[in-house]
């Protein structure tokens, strides 16, 4: 959504095309697009310059063409964008030079674009203290948590988090459309910021967007290929809405791009969760034999879901066995082994457990912390 970009392509495609008709829809998609940004007064002026250069055919064309322009006036002095002052004055004094017989139809007209326009008016100081603290990087890059990155974040979210709260007081529909058009924008500048994405994400869902929801999870998502939180949060919506097959891909994904102890652990729980307990072991299978994928939190998990879900403790403690052999030198997996242990007073093999492990002599800080 970038209104210079738009602009240059409308000049090109005004000066090569002579069906008004035509025009007329092409600048509607411009000032969809950008028509809500701080600085589209630019194509909002072109777009009202050319409505009042056309020339009507006959009286019926030139009815339609005043009236397109009234709500291309009416439209843009609701945007708190550069010169919306200088707009209004021009659209004071064409209004009331409409008919000059009938200044009383004007100056109605006027008085109820008034409130809309000073609402905007206002608006606009505050926006563009806001807008001022943003700086465009011409390469957008990932987030470095270095000072730079953290202000142009912050600011991007103040923007969001002000056009949010509708300090103009628009109606649902108008709200939504600067809201999106916001956080795409924002977009447009930082791709490679996962945050933004969710943030973009929890706003459609909080609308009652769904589509959007999961549209701008798989946009974030190909943005961001290796983020496991936009993965998760994309499965879980699909899972939510019983689309499992597609849940299931978005985990079988991961496991194949970018496999690791966090992507397994969730994959278990979600087959456990839509499956059943021979699904959620498969995966664990799976993960036992992934270089990348396994380690000691795996097994913890796989056991200790044995014991609290599947109501099996000979199964849980053969997994935590399992896991001795190859995480013994492990404090956290011991201990959580251990109070496995002890939840049910298995003082025997929590003896034998200690022993097995206090007879190593070569984890100092593992003693330390049993």
């Amino acid at each position: 959504p970038q209104v210079d970009l738009w602009r240059a392509y409308l000049t090109h495609f005004v000066g090569v095309t002579t069906d008004a008709v035509v025009v007329c829809k092409e600048y509607e998609r411009a000032v969809e697009a950008v028509g809500h940004d701080i600085g589209s007064n630019g194509v909002w002026t072109d777009y009202i310059g050319y409505l009042r250069n056309y020339k009507a055919a006959n009286q019926y064309e030139k009815g339609q063409r005043m009236h397109q322009l009234r709500l291309a006036y009416h439209r843009c002095l609701q945007v708190p964008m550069h010169s919306v002052d200088r707009v209004w004055s021009e659209y004071e004094a064409w209004e009331r030079a409409v008919d000059p017989n009938n200044v009383q139809q004007a100056e109605h007209l006027i008085k109820e674009c008034e409130p809309k326009h000073k609402a905007a008016r206002a608006a606009y100081k505050e926006r563009k203290k806001i807008r001022d603290a943003i700086h465009h990087s011409l390469f957008p890059g990932p987030y470095t948590g270095d000072p730079k990155d953290k202000s142009m974040l912050n600011a991007w979210k103040d923007l969001i988090a002000y056009e949010r709260s509708n300090p103009q007081k628009m109606p649902p529909e108008d709200l939504r459309k600067r809201v999106d058009f916001t956080y795409s924008q924002c977009l447009s500048y930082l791709p490679l910021y996962p945050e933004i994405w969710f943030d973009a994400a929890c706003w459609h869902a909080e609308i009652g967007d769904l589509t959007g929801e999961i549209r701008t999870l798989e946009k974030g998502i190909a943005m961001n290929q290796d983020c496991l939180l936009l993965h998760f949060a994309l499965a879980d919506k699909y899972e939510v809405r019983g689309k499992v097959q597609q849940a299931k891909q978005v985990y079988e994904k991961l496991c194949s791009r970018a496999p690791s102890p966090l992507v397994f652990i969730h994959y278990m729980r979600f087959a456990r969760r839509v499956e059943s307990v021979t699904a959620a072991r498969t995966v664990f299978k799976r993960a036992r034999k992934s270089a990348q994928g396994c380690s000691w939190h795996v097994f913890t998990d796989a056991a200790l879901r044995e014991y609290r879900i599947n109501k099996d403790a000979g199964i849980a403690r053969n997994i935590f066995e399992a896991g001795l052999k190859h995480y013994g030198s492990e404090s956290q997996f011991i201990l959580v082994y251990l109070d496995f242990l002890s939840s049910f007073n298995d003082d025997n093999n929590t003896r034998v457990v200690f022993e097995k492990v206090l007879s190593d002599d070569n984890g100092l800080e593992r003693h330390q912390a049993l």
